[in-house]
């Protein structure tokens, strides 16, 4: 074959091969093709710990810990004394931001929970969809920019445009929950061909999204990938955090993480990637719970029948751990918004109160926070709120049930965590204090995406930018 021959033929091969100025390749079940710029551009791995405070990593040795990779990538990268949450400072409006930049009243995830009013029924559906996001994320905009994305255990996914998805959705009617629902919301096949035909079963939750993400990140070397890490959190929550328990689970966690980095090095992807480290909020220990349900009850605001169940309401408690918007079922109804304010501020002023502070409209409209509440309140030390609306005010939080969060991030305690490791992170960079609403407009800077929406800017000080 002559050389003039020869070099037709292979221009003819790569315009085959060339789509839009994209090489096209095999991707996982599900998926027919997705881009091999992937294999060209820088990439981001976002792993959220779930309720990680900063004191992990930034003190270990003073609370008995070994996080071997937490401090190598500490130490190695750029990193912040703690993270400005959002308000209420809880799972899913915290992950939200993480991914858009903006506060819970912009992005539209006010809560975990969807508001149910006291008399209907009470399905306890949290905000799975992504249908009820308000703004732009980082997987929208990449998708446009032809990078490929991957999620596990992402809040707020069900339904996303990502490229390899395994979305958080559990059925609360099921004790305990299992992934049911997560397995008829993946990606096809993914689940099984990262777990085995089992898909896993009997691993702990951790485990199995360690697993998911090391096939994913292996296979597919997306450009973008969101994992979030859940079990810290739940031992918390059942033991208080710094608790033995709790420091076990966090020497669980490192090792996770450690195992996600050694995948991008299998990968050959290590050196081209920047690792964000992040939690959505912090903890408190709790002892007692405060029911304002009850008191809206006593006050004839909630009505109960003989057996304890709600047949009409005027104004209605959504808790959120430390914190608890008010309700009011007509937003006209100015004579139960100006009667709830004057219970919950009474109560308030009393020595001993549950109730810390009381925030109006315009506290909420500061912050960012649900924009549908008359008022927010906010716990006292060692306090938390509960759902009932019938028995004690205050009772005990229960056995276990002795940490919790969503308190105003303000509070010290209510500070998440960030480590930034890898290609772009400033060695030795630090920061005392950085705002959550910071984290995706960095990235998406990292990846040479826009985020027109984004309150936030840049963490400069702990990264290189391009």
């Amino acid at each position: 074959m002559n050389t003039r021959k020869f070099a037709l033929i292979l221009i003819l091969c790569l315009n085959l091969l060339f789509v839009g100025g994209r090489l096209l390749v095999r991707t996982a079940p599900g998926h027919s093709y997705a881009s091999a710029q992937s294999g060209q551009s820088e990439r981001v791995i976002m792993i959220c710990v779930d309720g990680m405070v900063p004191d992990y990593y930034t003190a270990p040795e003073k609370l008995g810990l070994q996080v071997p990779n937490l401090t190598m990538m500490k130490n190695g990268g750029a990193y912040a004394d703690g993270v400005e949450s959002v308000y209420p400072t809880v799972t899913f409006p915290a992950h939200t931001t993480l991914v858009t930049g903006v506060r819970p009243a912009v992005h539209g995830i006010v809560q975990n929970r969807i508001f149910e009013a006291p008399t209907e029924l009470q399905t306890r559906a949290w905000y799975w969809n992504a249908r009820d996001l308000k703004t732009e994320t980082l997987w929208t905009v990449a998708k446009k920019s032809g990078l490929v994305t991957a999620a596990a255990h992402w809040p707020v996914t069900i339904g996303a445009d990502i490229t390899y998805n395994v979305a958080e959705i559990y059925d609360y009617k099921e004790s305990p929950a299992t992934w049911k629902e997560m397995e008829k919301n993946a990606t096809p096949g993914l689940l099984e061909s990262a777990l085995g035909s089992d898909k896993g079963a009997g691993l702990p939750t951790d485990e199995k999204l360690t697993r998911i993400s090391e096939y994913v990140i292996r296979s597919y070397k997306p450009n973008l990938m969101l994992i979030h890490l859940i079990e810290l959190d739940g031992v918390h929550h059942r033991n208080g955090p710094r608790t033995k328990e709790a420091i076990d689970q966090a020497q669980r966690e490192d090792a996770y993480i450690g195992r996600i980095v050694e995948a991008t090095k299998k990968a050959g992807t290590f050196d081209g990637t920047t690792f964000f480290i992040v939690s959505d909020h912090g903890f408190a220990s709790i002892s007692k719970g405060f029911a304002a349900n009850v008191v809206l009850a006593k006050e004839g605001l909630i009505t109960v029948d003989p057996s304890g169940k709600a047949v009409a309401w005027k104004a209605a408690a959504w808790p959120a751990g430390g914190s608890a918007a008010i309700m009011v079922k007509d937003p006209n109804d100015k004579e139960t918004e100006k009667k709830v304010t004057e219970i919950f501020s009474k109560i308030a002023k009393e020595a001993g109160s549950p109730i810390k502070q009381v925030l109006r409209r315009s506290d909420l409209k500061k912050l960012g926070a649900i924009p549908q509440a008359t008022l927010m309140l906010e716990a006292a030390p060692g306090f938390t709120f509960n759902e009932f609306h019938t028995g004690e005010v205050v009772r005990p939080s229960g056995e276990t049930y002795k940490g919790t969060h969503g308190y105003l991030p303000t509070n010290n305690e209510m500070r998440a965590s960030l480590i930034i490791y890898g290609l772009r992170a400033k060695k030795g960079g630090h920061a005392s204090l950085t705002r959550m609403i910071d984290t995706a407009p960095t990235i998406a800077e990292l990846l040479k995406l826009k985020l027109p929406q984004a309150e936030g800017k840049p963490l400069k000080e702990l990264v290189t930018l391009p």
